[in-house]
C-alpha cells in the first residue's frame, strides 16, 4: 500500500471550499460536521465531488464513501480509515 499523500486537514478545508463554490455559499458558514444535504448537496453532486477529488488529490475513491457517513467530517474519516488520507 502506497502512503496517503493527502492529510484530513488539507481535505477538511479543500471539501469545504468545494461545497461552498459549488452551492454558492461562503465558506465559513459550512460545518464538517453537518450532512451534505442539508446544504444542498444532492447525490450526483456528491458524486461529482468524489470524482473532482480522485482528480484533484490522486486517490481512487469508492463514490459510495460520500454516502457512507455524509459529511465532510465522515467522508474524511472514511477515507482514513481506507487509508487514502492520512
Amino acid at each position: 500500500m502506497t502512503t496517503p499523500l493527502t492529510d484530513a486537514e488539507t481535505l477538511r478545508a479543500w471539501l469545504k471550499s468545494y461545497i461552498s463554490a459549488v452551492l454558492d455559499l461562503e465558506a465559513d458558514t459550512v460545518s464538517t460536521a453537518v450532512p451534505f444535504d442539508s446544504y444542498g448537496l444532492d447525490s450526483v453532486e456528491a458524486v461529482i465531488m468524489a470524482g473532482v477529488m480522485e482528480e484533484e488529490f490522486s486517490i481512487r475513491i469508492d463514490p459510495t464513501m460520500v454516502f457512507e457517513d455524509p459529511s465532510i467530517d465522515g467522508l474524511v474519516k472514511a477515507l482514513q480509515g481506507a487509508g487514502l488520507v492520512r
